[in-house]
């Protein structure tokens, strides 16, 4: 288990305290290191276990090779040793499952979901482009957290508390969400107990540019035939 923070905004480097108050806040995530990168404008943060490439091949933010991308991840790639057998031009660095994303994103960009297997909350912000593209895994094994401050910062997170923790939104209470966990002992997947703080539903990917966001759904289970 890792934690993954980030806030999208003009002049990221302001929000250096912000973003560490949330991988402050859920370091039980990923008790092993805390690691902050910066671009303009972008702030990304993971807090890690170290499982997998236990060196500093594994350290997140990972960048790119052309340094133009980097991703903040938390999950497992199955079969990741196969996937990068596939793009052997890519000059991979370490070991890690999660410079496998990278190789895919550089060549699929977003459609680089359809043939990741595992379980993944990740988010890739590119600098050229100047774009956030996140994913959650199928069954939302995973979680992603999101919201928007007043300031029209997107700020991401693997959990509700590390999005409080940045300061930068208040909290509203969603009712509805209130009412579905009274009757039936658990928030909907597809909410949160705060109404401005949302959450990415399972086979999702979400794109931020120009302060918009896109959600779509990537993966339906197949149709029963027969």
């Amino acid at each position: 288990m890792c934690g993954i923070a980030g806030i999208i905004a003009d002049n990221a480097g302001n929000y250096r305290e912000e973003l560490r108050k949330m991988t402050d806040a859920i370091a039980h995530r990923g008790p092993d290191s805390a690691h902050h990168e910066f671009y303009e404008n972008a702030a990304l943060g993971h807090r890690r276990l170290s499982i997998i490439d236990l060196s500093e091949g594994g350290k997140q933010p990972m960048f790119s090779s052309t340094k133009n991308e980097c991703i903040v991840l938390n999950g497992e790639i199955y079969g990741y040793q196969d996937i990068k057998a596939q793009y052997p031009k890519y000059p991979y660095r370490g070991s890690s499952d999660t410079e496998v994303i990278l190789a895919m994103y550089q060549r699929k960009q977003e459609n680089l979901v359809h043939d990741l297997p595992g379980m993944f909350a990740f988010a890739i912000w590119n600098d050229e482009k100047q774009e956030l593209f996140c994913a959650r895994d199928r069954f939302g094994e995973k979680p992603f957290y999101y919201a928007v401050g007043s300031n029209n910062e997107f700020i991401f997170a693997s959990e509700i508390k590390a999005i409080l923790a940045s300061g930068l939104i208040r909290p509203e209470i969603n009712t509805e969400a209130m009412s579905h966990y009274l009757q039936h002992g658990y928030v909907s997947t597809y909410q949160s107990i705060y109404k401005n703080i949302h959450t990415l539903p399972p086979a999702h990917q979400l794109i931020w540019k120009n302060g918009k966001i896109t959600v779509s759904r990537y993966y339906s289970l197949p149709k029963k035939t027969g």
